[in-house]
C-alpha cells in the first residue's frame, strides 16, 4: 500500500542553525497552479490535531480520516484531488489566506535543512511547477513565508551534524564535506553527465535480499491512488533494470498537471539539465541522512533512482510524450519513491563493503 513517509519532529541542535537562509545556486521555482501538489500523489496529509481543528472551524467537511496514513488528511474529491482545489489553486488560501492552510500544504515544495552554516532552503521536484518551463530563481522571502510553523518559528525538516559520514569508516568535518559537495554541484551545473558526477553504478550489490524483491514491494503499493500507480511504475523500472521485465500498460492519473505544464512551456526543456538540477537538490537537501547511510551509499542509491528515471523517461517518450515532459514525470516518480516507507529499507540493504561509489571520499580534504 502506498504510504508516504511522515516527517518526524526533531530537537534542534546547538551545532546547526536555521539562519541565514541559503538557496542552492541555480535553484528555480514559481507556482503556476498546475495543481499536482493538491492530489493523492502527496496523500493530502497527515495533519496535526490543531490543524484539523482549525481547518474544520473554517470548513466543517474539509477534513477526513485516512486509514492508509493513520491520520487526518484534507478530504479528496472523486478524482483524488483536494476538494478545496479551485482552478488549480487552494480554496482555503484564496478565501482565508495562506497562514490558514495545513503545514504540509503551506510548505510544499519548500523545505528547510539546518546546517552548521545556516538553513538550506530545499525544493521538491514532484511538481511540474518545479521542473518544467521558464522559472525565476528561488525567492528566499517567498520560501521563508512558507517555512514558519504555527508558533511563528522556522521549522526544519533535517538536522546536519558537524561531522559527515563519507563511508562507514570515514567521517569528516562539515566544512571538508562542503568542498566535496561544491565540486559535485559545480559539475552538475556545468552540464556534466549525471552518472559521471555521482561516480556510482546503479543497482549496487545488496547485503540482503534482491532487487526483484524490492521492486515487488513497490508493485504491491497499487491501491487506487495516483501515488500507488506512480510506485507501480517505479517497481516496473527497478524490475526491468534487474531482470529485463516487460511491464503492462498503466494509466497516468497525473497527466493533466503535466500536460498543462507542457502547454505553458513553449520551448522544450533539456532532460539532461532537468536530471542534473534534480540530483543537485537531492544532494543539497541531505535526504540520505534521514536513512542513516554514508555518502557513498547515498550516491549509489541516487544512481539507482536516476537509472529508473531514465528508463521511465524512455517509456513515456515511446507513448508520445515530449522529452521534457517525459523526464519531468519520471523525476516525479523517482523522487516520490524516496518518500515512501519502503525506500529506506532498500537503501539499508545496499552493501557498503567494498564502497558502492568511486574513491571521491578517499581524497585528502
Amino acid at each position: 500500500m502506498y504510504t508516504p513517509c511522515v516527517a518526524k519532529k526533531r530537537k534542534t541542535s546547538p551545532t546547526s542553525k536555521a539562519r541565514p537562509l541559503i538557496a542552492r545556486p541555480g535553484a528555480r521555482f514559481t507556482c503556476f497552479s498546475d495543481g499536482l501538489c493538491c492530489s493523492d500523489i502527496h496523500a493530502l496529509g497527515p495533519m496535526t490535531r490543531s490543524e484539523v481543528k482549525h481547518v474544520r472551524s473554517l470548513i466543517p467537511d474539509a477534513v477526513s480520516y485516512n486509514d492508509e496514513v493513520e491520520g487526518h488528511c484534507m478530504r479528496p474529491d472523486e478524482y483524488g484531488r483536494c476538494a478545496q482545489l479551485q482552478d488549480g489553486l487552494c480554496g482555503i488560501h484564496a478565501r482565508f489566506g495562506p497562514e490558514h492552510k495545513p503545514g504540509g500544504c503551506r510548505r510544499f515544495p519548500y523545505g528547510l535543512v539546518r546546517t552548521p552554516e545556516g538553513g538550506r532552503v530545499t525544493t521538491e521536484h514532484r511538481c511540474p511547477c518545479r521542473t518544467m518551463g521558464e522559472r525565476p530563481e528561488l525567492d528566499l522571502a517567498d520560501a521563508e513565508r512558507s517555512l514558519y510553523d504555527g508558533a511563528g518559528r522556522l521549522e526544519s525538516d533535517q538536522e546536519v551534524p558537524v561531522r559527515i559520514a563519507l563511508t562507514v569508516e570515514r567521517r569528516v568535518a562539515f566544512a571538508s564535506y562542503r568542498k566535496l559537495e561544491e565540486e559535485l554541484l559545480a559539475r552538475l551545473a556545468a552540464g556534466e553527465k549525471a552518472e559521471s558526477v555521482l561516480g556510482a553504478e546503479p543497482m549496487p550489490d545488496l547485503h540482503e535480499g534482491a532487487w526483484v524483491l524490492h521492486a515487488a514491494e513497490f508493485l504491491d503499493m497499487r491501491d487506487g491512488t495516483a501515488g500507488g500507480v506512480a510506485m507501480a511504475f517505479f517497481g516496473d523500472a527497478v524490475l526491468a533494470l534487474a531482470d529485463g521485465h516487460r511491464p503492462p500498460k498503466r494509466p497516468r492519473p497525473w497527466a493533466d498537471a503535466f500536460d498543462t505544464a507542457c502547454a505553458r512551456s513553449k520551448k522544450p526543456g533539456s532532460p539532461e539539465a532537468m536530471f542534473n538540477d534534480w540530483l543537485a537538490d537531492e544532494i543539497w537537501m541531505f535526504r540520505w541522512l534521514e536513512w542513516g547511510c554514508p555518502f557513498d551509499v547515498a550516491r549509489a542509491e541516487l544512481a539507482t533512482r536516476l537509472a529508473a528515471a531514465r528508463w521511465l523517461m524512455r517509456r513515456f517518450e515511446k507513448s508520445g510524450l515530449r522529452a521534457d515532459q517525459a523526464a519531468a514525470e519520471a523525476i516525479m516518480i523517482a523522487e516520490l519513491a524516496a518518500c515512501t516507507n519502503q525506500w529506506p529499507e532498500t537503501v539499508d540493504a545496499i552493501a557498503n563493503d567494498p564502497s558502492p561509489a568511486s574513491d571521491l571520499e578517499r581524497r585528502p580534504v
